[in-house]
Order: structure tokens, then C-alpha cells, then sequence
């Protein structure tokens, strides 16, 4: 009797044994890859090279030739502005100069982080016909240089909106499209300023 016993408990010991060892079996490489490794997702594609924005990189040759020239007239704009802001004799003039060099500054920056976004790089100098402007203005004085500078501000931003409805209109990029949208209500402010302190000065209005 105390043989059988002894048998019954060897074989729940020999039982208890193999039953820790069977838990702690590695479990097999195929299982434990699939809990470490996440299953990929499915239907998602990397998205294509873009901008900040999400426009497409690529622009038009009528897109790049919009941004370079708008970038030299604003700044030839802000440049006359504060020429105009000291210069001038009168208040009209000086008032108007400082407000073409605030709001041109303004739309510079603009133009300058949409250039950045679309990795597009803008010229940071005049073309030589636009120096020559500045530098003939700035030997003139009293009503001379107001009538002079006035002129050519009715001149400048007739053609700016000319250029700038185009592109609003034209452009295939969405950003370069906005920008010229956003900046027409404040280029069509100054030719309509520019015609009426012209009138006032006795120069032309186009």
C-alpha cells in the first residue's frame, strides 16, 4: 500500500514537471514576430512630394516670370515710398508714400513665404530700368519730384492690376492664384489714390 502511494506520487510529480516545462517553452518565431511586428496598414501610400502648403513644386514659366516681377515692383514700390515719405512737399504725397511702403512691405512677405513654400527663389535686386527710376527721382525735389513720383505710381499700378488680375485668373498654381486675389483689393486702392492726388496736382490720370 505505502509502495502504491509512493508510485501515485512520483507520478503527479513527473506530471507537475512536465506541465512547467511545456509553459515555459519558447512559443514559436512565427507568433512572436506577429505580436512585435504591427500588421501594415492597409490602403495608405506615401503622399507625394509637395510644398508646406500642398501645391505642387512645379511651376509655369508665366507663374515664375508673375513672382520674380512682383517681387521687384513691390520693392521698388516700398523704395519710392520712403523716398516719397521724406521727399515730398506735399501732405498727399508724403501720406501716400508711406502707405506704399507699409502695404508693398506687407505683400512682400507674403510673396517671400510663398516663394519659400513652393521653393522658389526671388530676386533681390532692381532691373536696371527700375534703378535708373530711382535714381532720377531722387535728384528731383518739391512739386516737381511729387508730380514726377505720382506719375509713375499711376503708371505702375495700372499695371500691376493689370498683371495681377492675370494671374489671379491664369495661374495654374492654387497659392500663386490666391495670392494675386488677396493683393488686388489693395493694388486697386493705390491706382485709385494714385489718379486722385494726380488730379490734385494738375498730372495725368490714365
Amino acid at each position: 500500500m505505502a509502495n502504491s502511494r509512493g508510485i501515485t506520487t512520483f507520478i503527479l510529480t513527473l506530471g507537475f514537471t512536465v506541465l512547467i516545462f511545456t509553459a515555459c517553452e519558447p512559443r514559436p518565431e512565427r507568433e512572436r514576430v506577429g505580436e512585435a511586428t504591427p500588421s501594415p496598414t492597409v490602403g495608405v501610400t506615401p503622399s507625394p512630394t509637395a510644398s508646406p502648403t500642398g501645391s505642387p513644386v512645379a511651376l509655369t514659366v508665366p507663374e515664375k516670370e508673375f513672382m520674380t516681377n512682383a517681387a521687384r515692383g513691390g520693392m521698388l514700390e516700398v523704395q519710392l515710398g520712403n523716398m516719397a515719405a521724406q521727399k515730398a512737399s506735399s501732405n498727399d504725397v508724403k501720406q501716400f508714400g508711406e502707405s506704399m511702403a507699409t502695404d508693398h512691405s506687407q505683400l512682400g512677405q507674403k510673396l517671400q513665404q510663398l516663394a519659400s513654400n513652393l521653393g522658389f527663389t526671388l530676386p533681390t535686386n532692381l532691373k536696371p530700368e527700375q534703378q535708373a527710376l530711382v535714381s532720377r527721382l531722387e535728384k528731383l525735389s518739391g512739386k516737381t519730384f511729387d508730380r514726377e513720383y505720382i506719375k509713375e505710381m499711376v503708371t505702375d499700378h495700372a499695371n500691376d492690376v493689370s498683371v495681377f488680375e492675370r494671374a489671379a485668373t491664369q495661374a495654374t498654381n492654387a497659392d500663386i492664384k490666391q495670392f494675386a486675389s488677396e493683393a488686388l483689393p489693395t493694388l486697386r486702392d493705390h491706382l485709385k489714390m494714385a489718379r486722385e492726388i494726380a488730379g490734385k496736382l494738375g498730372g495725368k490720370t490714365q
